[in-house]
């Protein structure tokens, strides 16, 4: 194991879809920076620190479409077989490469929003506890997008085919979230208060003639805290409630995910 990180660190190094996602995460931090402070409304520090784990989904899953699928291409796979190195190593090599190249592009980004974003915008307005359970669940995020996707990469052994399918899977998480969303976030209640010394003040409560049901929204909202992209929205929306529950969603999804990518490698035929 400890050979095939090094080599594959080594090669992490000169591959220029590492350097064009870091130097992307680095322009997207730029980019929403100039945003918010040209924006002409107030803006916290938090909001933008938590915004790029919206995006990276799919900057990872072209990172690892292309440099773990040129290993195939180029037979680096099946020589590394080849010379004696287990499947699993191959495997979990492959997977702890990608997941620390991701996991610096996010700290890369978030460094600069705090460097530049201090100055522009002022302190973060988050507690200790907060900003660490955004980060845990940012770095799990980040992790259950590598395991997807390295997942598919390493059973697909075509680059294309391999792309092709990890942006679909993204598309098709992407527009799940929204109405995935509507429905786990639907009051049971419309309720009519005012705000006096940061205190609210109930006037009255009634249902809501829109609530879809308990067991719809008890089913949506595990479905949307299965999801990545459902995960990343509550990151960004700074969901207390769920920041303190994601990580059990995370660490099962990864455990199961790269179980099973295990398994099929181990019995895959490679050319």
């Amino acid at each position: 194991m400890y050979k095939l990180l090094r080599a594959g660190f080594f090669r992490l190094k000169k591959d220029i879809i590492f350097w064009l996602f870091l130097t992307l995460s680095i322009v997207t931090a730029g980019i929403i920076i100039f945003k918010y402070y040209f924006s002409g409304s107030e803006i916290i520090l938090d909001k933008l620190i938590n915004e790029f784990i919206m995006y990276i989904g799919l900057f990872i899953a072209i990172f690892i479409s292309i440099f773990v699928g040129k290993e195939y291409s180029q037979g680096i796979i099946r020589n590394k077989i080849i010379v004696g190195h287990s499947r699993i190593s191959v495997y979990l090599s492959k997977l702890i490469i990608c997941i620390i190249a991701s996991i610096l592009c996010e700290l890369v980004y978030i460094s600069i929003i705090l460097l530049i974003g201090i100055p522009l915008f002022g302190k973060l307005h988050m507690s200790v506890f907060q900003f660490v359970m955004s980060m845990l669940n940012t770095f799990l995020i980040i992790t259950l997008y590598c395991s997807i996707f390295n997942f598919i990469t390493m059973i697909c052994s075509e680059i294309t085919v391999s792309t092709i399918i990890n942006i679909l899977f993204l598309l098709v998480i992407f527009i799940a979230e929204a109405p995935l969303g509507y429905v786990a976030n639907s009051p049971k209640y419309i309720t009519h208060s005012y705000w006096e010394n940061g205190i609210e003040n109930i006037i009255s409560q009634e249902p809501n003639p829109s609530y879809p049901g308990d067991t719809k929204v008890k089913l949506a909202k595990t479905v949307y805290l299965l999801i990545p992209q459902g995960q990343a929205s509550k990151i960004a929306n700074m969901d207390i409630e769920s920041l303190n529950q994601m990580p059990i969603y995370s660490i099962i999804l990864i455990i199961f995910v790269n179980t099973i990518g295990v398994c099929l490698f181990v019995t895959k035929e490679l050319k």
